[in-house]
């Protein structure tokens, strides 16, 4: 008999749609390539109305540690311009500061309770259909196998395996000429503004916290969280930039010169996280990032089919 549903990708979206699906009774399988959960921090949080539906769920709770209900944030960035959301009557856009790592864990304790078979290791590497259902062709840690399913998901992130096993195109990148840097970081105490949470930084003035700071040379982006490392990133338009070495804390200390014509005494967190991104990332449907996350779960239909969430 073939699986019900194979997900292929167990991040957040992989495993809250294997949440959904075990709360509609139907067990799903999730193939994640990782051998375990990641613990580098690759987002930050969660924004937008999925944390009420998360709340909705019972999971609130558990990711927040409160029993306090969500709450809306008073304001926001987008498209780099402000919006002061706390005018507003009815504020729509809800929060949460959880990393990712934890979110994970948190949705894979869920979905195993509700039923789903989550094999880590293992990896989507081709798939055929015929009338009947999908032939997932899988690598794992004893070698290559074979599982038949009613339904195949691809929820394995922007550069999608299953989507390019199924030749759907998502072609494009944003502007091949920016380069953006991301460190996690400490930051000498005095520099940071108690009153304004913001940096008071020598030769840039007072650099607001959470917003772009826009320079004539690039943007500046600067994260305090309390409880947690803080995240430093700048965004320049450089179109010789290198992508073939790894990044260093010494290059983002040079892109934050460069951005707000002052130096910023940078130090490693434990977490030693750097990523460059040159051109852009491939684009990519809704999904938890550094801004935020909005899933969505479509159960099974009656024609086999691969769908992809990527």
């Amino acid at each position: 008999m073939p699986e019900d549903v194979v997900i292929a990708g167990g991040g957040p979206n992989g495993l809250m749609l294997a949440c959904e699906l075990g709360l509609a009774g139907v067990r799903a399988l999730v193939l994640e390539r990782e051998p375990e959960l990641v613990q580098r921090n690759r987002a930050n949080g969660l924004i937008g109305q999925v944390v009420r539906l998360l709340d909705r769920r019972g999971l609130h709770q558990r990711l927040s540690g409160t029993p306090e209900p969500p709450q809306p944030f008073p304001a926001f960035v987008f498209g780099g311009f402000p919006l002061p959301l706390a005018e507003l009557d009815d504020n729509p856009l809800y929060g949460l500061g959880v990393p990712q790592h934890r979110i994970e864990q948190v949705l894979e304790e869920r979905a195993i309770e509700l039923g789903t078979e989550i094999r880590r290791g293992h990896e989507l590497t081709g798939l055929s259909q015929d009338d009947e259902a999908v032939t997932a062709e899988i690598t794992g840690p004893d070698g290559d196998y074979r599982l038949r399913t009613r339904f195949l998901v691809g929820a394995d992130g922007g550069r999608s395996t299953a989507r390019k096993l199924a030749g759907i195109d998502f072609p494009g990148v944003s502007r091949e000429n920016v380069v953006s840097r991301l460190a996690h970081v400490t930051v000498p105490g005095e520099l940071h503004d108690e009153r304004t949470k913001g940096l008071d930084l020598p030769g840039a003035g007072l650099v607001p916290p959470f917003l772009h700071h826009r320079t004539e040379r690039g943007v500046f982006t600067f994260a305090p969280f309390p409880d947690r490392p803080w995240i430093v990133s700048t965004m320049e338009w450089d179109p010789d930039a290198d992508d073939q070495t790894p990044m260093t804390l010494g290059e983002l200390r040079a892109s934050v010169h460069r951005v707000l014509g002052a130096d910023l005494p940078l130090q490693p967190a434990d977490s030693g996280h750097l990523r460059r991104v040159i051109g852009g990332t491939p684009g990519s449907p809704s999904g938890t990032a550094n801004a935020g996350c909005c899933w969505s779960a479509t159960p099974p239909t009656s024609t086999p089919r691969s769908v992809d969430r990527g």
